[in-house]
């Protein structure tokens, strides 16, 4: 009887333990943020960024995650690392886009709203209405969370 008492006062205090550790210390949920940010796709031939408009819905080339609209487009020179540093007949397109994304509370992965993990640096395959392109995300500007 005395080794039953001492078991089960084990146990509630192991329980309350655990319950009070998930309570405090346990995972957080996600929050969603309004996101903005600048893909660069690179080496486009020139002219082909007219067919980026604002409103376009991007999503990823490779598993169809959504990566939110377009907001703004900026062609300019392409430029490479050699002794001309401008490739002629080709251009860098800097796409913004604007979406919302996810981030658990400990400064996890920023994930949009399809589920698709991004940081800068990070190199994306973006498809859009007719056209596709890959470059690195160069931007990444938080909103304030809601």
């Amino acid at each position: 009887l005395f080794d039953a008492i001492i078991l089960v006062a084990v146990l509630l205090v192991g329980a309350a333990a655990a319950w009070i550790g998930l309570r405090s210390g346990g995972e957080t949920t996600p929050t969603a943020a309004p996101v903005r940010y600048t893909v660069m796709f690179q080496k486009m031939r020139e002219g082909e960024s007219a067919l980026i408009q604002p409103g376009d819905q991007l999503e990823d080339a490779v598993k169809n995650y959504q990566m939110g609209n377009v907001v703004a487009v900026e062609a300019r020179p392409a430029e490479v690392q050699v002794l001309d540093p401008v490739l002629e007949g080709y251009e860098d397109v800097y796409v913004t886009v604007e979406s919302t994304c996810t981030t658990s509370g400990d400064g996890g992965a920023l994930l949009l709203g399809g589920g698709y993990d991004f940081r800068v640096g990070q190199l994306a395959y973006v498809r859009g209405p007719g056209y596709m392109g890959s470059g690195p995300v160069t931007e990444i500007e938080r909103g304030a969370e809601q």
